[in-house]
């Protein structure tokens, strides 16, 4: 494997692991589906709502984008993909955190 491919997964992994307050148990790969090269534009993303297991415990978490803030939600021309495009945020740590207001 690629020198930058393992740093960008020991990257994710201390993401993942300062996230949720535990060491990640082991890494596999995930289908990566191709990027299609033609999307429909919806709109903005004003929120998201995820689960996850925290400190132990699972945990529900709503983000509010922030105006300046918000990515542009974007579909595949069949309708099976969807994608967050752009936006002024950064996961870290303690979750989805704006850039800008």
């Amino acid at each position: 494997m690629k020198t930058r491919k393992l740093t960008k997964i020991k990257e994710g992994v201390e993401l993942y692991e300062n996230f949720t307050g535990h060491q990640a148990e082991k890494a596999f790969k995930v289908p990566k589906p191709k990027i299609p090269d033609v999307m429909v534009a919806i709109g903005e993303v004003t929120g998201i709502m995820y689960s996850t297991i925290r400190d132990g415990k699972l945990e529900q978490y709503i983000h509010e984008f922030k105006k300046g803030s918000r990515p542009l939600f974007a579909v595949s021309h069949d309708g099976k993909s969807l994608v967050l495009l752009g936006g002024a945020f950064r996961f870290t740590e303690r979750g989805i955190e704006d850039r800008r207001s």
